[in-house]
């Protein structure tokens, strides 16, 4: 049912290039003094800028009426492409309200490519819920799997949506059956992405700056048509007679396919790449010589 794929590939580059745990995705900090393209509903959230989290601020997040328990409080939605990665951390900054609510994590498809999130037609992840039962800020870190998530279609969807952008991030929250009535009031501060030191260790090693998309291509490197569906040809020059490797990479670094491994001439040569059998998503093709290595990026939209 996948039938959308957006541009979101600054984020990646970071991703692909890290080489430690350590590196961290930020999407929003509210560094903006600001909270663009935050939409909420049943709680209201504004801007704060105080002591405990001084250096960029934060959200407020409340009710204006008493809550009772067992009951569905509201959510708030991030609306901003995010591309985030299969097995890597989805982290947010919350504050906790030390009393018995739930919150759960849902990253949102926009599938049928209307801009908005429709149930009938869009697939959504969500999170198992999580308390917030906790005094102060806390950094809630969720790995996005299946043992985690669980994926909400209509259709015979599968994880490799998360080879998409995601249209939003919203939170869901619920008071419990122990909720002592009040108003509810928290706070959020940071909603980042963590890479998982198993997906950064499968990863191929590639020279940085042979990858980067400012680069002009050595090997004049191009593939056409690009987006592609479900053909694309690419072309590449050689200055002098050289063994050659193509290799395709899916965008977690997985080898899809080895288009060529022989000796070749100087001049310019091409070769197809059929993904009639590949899910829509960004992929790599990477030109290796024993003198040189380059990583250009296609993307095949079905």
């Amino acid at each position: 049912m996948i039938t959308k794929l957006t541009y979101a590939f600054a984020a990646f580059l970071c991703f692909f290039y890290s080489s430690s745990f350590s590196q961290v995705f930020e999407y929003d900090t509210f560094d903006k003094k600001a909270m663009p393209n935050w939409v909420w509903g049943g709680v209201e959230m504004k801007y704060s800028h105080e002591a405990d989290n001084a250096e960029n601020g934060f959200a407020e997040i409340f009710t204006t009426s008493s809550i009772s328990s067992n009951t569905y409080i509201g959510k708030i939605t991030k609306y901003s492409p995010i591309l985030l990665s299969s097995g890597n951390f989805l982290n947010i900054m919350l504050k906790g309200v030390k009393n018995d609510v739930n919150v759960k994590i849902q990253v949102l498809y926009d599938i049928d490519n209307n801009s908005k999130f429709n149930e009938d037609q869009d697939i959504m992840l969500e999170s198992k819920p999580f308390t917030m039962n906790f005094d102060g800020w806390k950094e809630v870190k969720i790995k996005l799997d299946e043992d985690n998530f669980k994926l909400i279609s209509n259709f015979k969807d599968d994880f490799s949506v998360t080879e998409e952008d995601a249209l939003a991030i919203q939170l869901e929250f619920e008071a419990g059956s122990n909720y002592k009535s009040g108003k509810f009031e928290s706070g959020i501060a940071l909603i980042s992405e963590i890479p998982n030191k198993d997906n950064l260790s499968s990863m191929p090693k590639f020279e940085k700056q042979d990858t980067s998309k400012e680069k002009e291509s050595y090997f004049k490197a191009k593939n056409y048509p690009n987006p592609f569906n479900p053909t694309t040809t690419i072309s590449f020059t050689l200055n002098e007679a050289t063994n050659v490797e193509l290799i395709v990479y899916d965008r977690l670094g997985r080898e899809v396919t080895r288009l060529l491994d022989s000796n070749l001439g100087a001049g310019t040569h091409t070769v197809d790449f059929n993904a009639s059998q590949y899910p829509s998503g960004i992929y790599f093709y990477r030109i290796k010589t024993p003198e040189r290595t380059e990583v250009r990026k296609m993307i095949l939209s079905k």
